[in-house]
């Protein structure tokens, strides 16, 4: 699971601007919408503008001028580029004001656990036989060392455990569709402190700090309040050291994160 952000946050002009970061525009709509709130729905659906915008690393005179017939679409009205500027930079001003956790000052406090040796085991089958199977999977884990971690899908279940519990029970697993096991592979356990829990962009942020330290990714799993990721085994220890790093540097030097709170 690859994320790539096209983003270049030296160089932010308007050719980078019309070549990495292409809004995504708002369907056409026949109310009657102002400019600055036709600037808010561009800005606010385009990621990599929208990071720029709260970094303080944007041209607005160039986004003004990317944005310009996409505002005309939705006012239906062609707004000029001094306009666009002004709508632009009291968006940009509000960002400022934003109480939500940002997902860095989220990363304080964080656990994390890495652990080799696992088996990623994936069953594939009717969402209808679902019950059934998780029945019988709960049963076959109670004498194993630990309780694997189970995922119901969409139409298939994971099963991430330890290498040597899945040969424990893979005898008993053979009547079931195993259509992929991806053994010794990494398990990254992540535990987010409570005020953390409902932070937007936690998970996108983690994931994009991984893959910028060439970590990819063969699974992730959301729960409300920890994250299991899993990975491939060479990569296991980066993961983990990008994250510790992270969590290292926000819990050293908090005032670098809080002086605009």
């Amino acid at each position: 699971m690859d994320i790539t952000f096209y983003i270049n946050l030296l160089i932010f002009d308007r050719h980078m601007l019309q070549v990495e970061a292409q809004p995504r525009m708002p369907a056409p709509t026949q109310k009657n919408i102002t400019v600055p709130e036709a600037v808010r729905q561009i800005l606010t659906k385009n990621y990599p503008i929208y990071q720029c915008l709260k970094m303080k690393l944007t041209n607005f005179h160039s986004v003004a001028e990317l944005i310009q017939p996409h505002v005309e679409q939705l006012t239906g009205r062609k707004p000029t580029i001094n306009t666009l500027v002004v709508a632009i930079k009291r968006f940009s001003d509000t960002l400022e004001e934003m109480k939500s956790l940002d997902p860095v000052r989220a990363m304080e406090n964080t656990r994390i656990s890495l652990s080799n040796g696992i088996a990623d085991v994936t069953v594939r089958a009717p969402r209808a036989e679902f019950p059934k199977i998780l029945n019988e999977l709960s049963e076959m884990s109670a004498g194993l060392g630990e309780f694997p971690h189970i995922f119901p899908l969409a139409n298939s279940i994971k099963i991430i455990l330890p290498s040597e519990d899945y040969e424990l029970i893979k005898k008993k697993l053979r009547h079931l569709n195993i259509v992929a096991v991806q053994a010794n592979v990494a398990k990254l356990s992540l535990y987010l402190p409570t005020n953390a829990w409902d932070t937007p962009g936690i998970a996108s942020y983690i994931t994009e700090l991984l893959y910028r330290n060439g970590v990819n990714i063969i699974d992730a799993f959301l729960g409300h309040g920890d994250i299991i990721i899993v990975v491939n085994e060479p990569d296991g220890h980066a993961a983990y050291d990008a994250l510790r790093r992270e969590v290292a540097q926000k819990e050293l030097h908090p005032e670098a994160i809080h002086r605009k709170s």
